[in-house]
């Protein structure tokens, strides 16, 4: 039967960190923290009933407590870059040259959360509750944030983030989870096969901002419309993605992702507009991930999303949340072996 799991997981600073495993019979298990209402482990068996860690996860709490690339992380009020961090009269923390980017250095993903748990005949659940204050994060309002993650016993991990705020505020998080189908992030990610609902892309100036242009993926390296080996597509874009990819309005799922030595597959669907790729190209860092050095191509980040800087393109999505009106954004993780 489905079980819950909580126990004492190290300390941030004069915080303890507490970590939620959710299991069900079937071989998948989730493992969360209250830092950052982080996924840092995801069991899904292989074709021969082996289950393995799907995605790429930090040894420790205090490698957690120094990580600056978001890892498993809830990002937010608002994940990628706001131009100069203005919104009106508003000026946000510029962390990224002059620029803000993921809610800011004290963004959700470095916050302590609260948290709850619930199990059901269908599923198991913890639910992440936050504050999310001026002072804090930097964005107007009182706002009520909640990251549930509930796994069921048909193969489905459903991320809900909801948000409501006591004045007019931006709202526009992302689960910041790096995936690698593999096992123990046991192979690269370019022998992975990903298939996209995407016909454009955002075209993105030298500062990673969107310059207002949207551009089509036939015939260029973005083009998933078809499953394709994601180290061709990069031997197409030696720099690899990280880039924004425009969702087709209605078509779920939104994207497809196998690997096809374990027989793992990940379907996505979601109510987001758009899919962030980023493909960790050139990402060799000292830190440890799932037990050896972070390296490149080691995992593929999909962070769901509505555009980024999307308050400084009119007609584009709209992140405003309105005062006292309750937002929500649901994402949900397919995975058969």
């Amino acid at each position: 039967m489905a079980s819950i799991s909580i126990r004492e997981w190290g300390s941030i600073g004069t915080e303890q960190v507490m970590r939620i495993d959710l299991s069900q019979p079937n071989g998948m298990s989730v493992s969360c923290i209250n830092y950052g209402a982080r996924l840092i482990r995801l069991l899904v068996p292989d074709r021969e009933g082996q289950s393995e860690n799907v995605v790429l996860g930090l040894a420790d709490a205090e490698a957690y407590g120094n990580d600056q690339a978001s890892f498993g992380a809830t990002v937010g009020p608002v994940a990628g870059r706001i131009a100069e961090g203005k919104w009106g009269a508003v000026q946000l923390e510029q962390n990224a040259g002059k620029h803000h980017i993921h809610g800011g250095s004290r963004g959700w993903g470095q916050q302590f959360w609260d948290f709850k748990t619930e199990e059901t005949a269908e599923a198991v659940t913890v639910t992440f509750t936050l504050e999310s204050t001026p002072e804090a994060v930097g964005y107007p309002g009182r706002l009520q944030a909640k990251t549930s993650y509930t796994l069921d016993a048909e193969g489905c991990l459903t991320i809900t983030m909801t948000g409501a705020c006591s004045e007019e505020t931006l709202f526009n998080p992302t689960s910041h989870i790096y995936f690698n189908l593999s096992g123990e992030a046991k192979r690269p990610i370019t022998e992975h096969i990903l298939q996209l609902a995407c016909e454009e892309v955002l075209e993105l100036d030298a500062e990673k901002l969107p310059t207002g242009t949207k551009q089509a993926v036939a015939g260029t390296a973005f083009d998933f419309r078809e499953a394709t080996i994601i180290g061709e597509a990069i031997r197409k874009r030696p720099q690899g993605f990280d880039d924004v990819f425009l969702m087709q309005q209605g078509h779920q799922p939104q994207l497809i992702l196998h690997d096809e030595a374990s027989g793992r597959q990940m379907t996505l669907s979601s109510n987001r507009s758009s899919i962030v790729l980023f493909s960790t190209t050139g990402m060799n860092e000292p830190y440890l991930v799932n037990g050896r050095p972070m390296q490149s191509h080691l995992g593929l980040a999909i962070e769901a999303q509505e555009v980024p800087d999307a308050i400084h393109h009119p007609g584009w999505d709209n992140i405003v949340l309105a005062t006292n009106t309750l937002a929500a954004r649901v994402q949900n993780y397919t995975f058969k072996w």
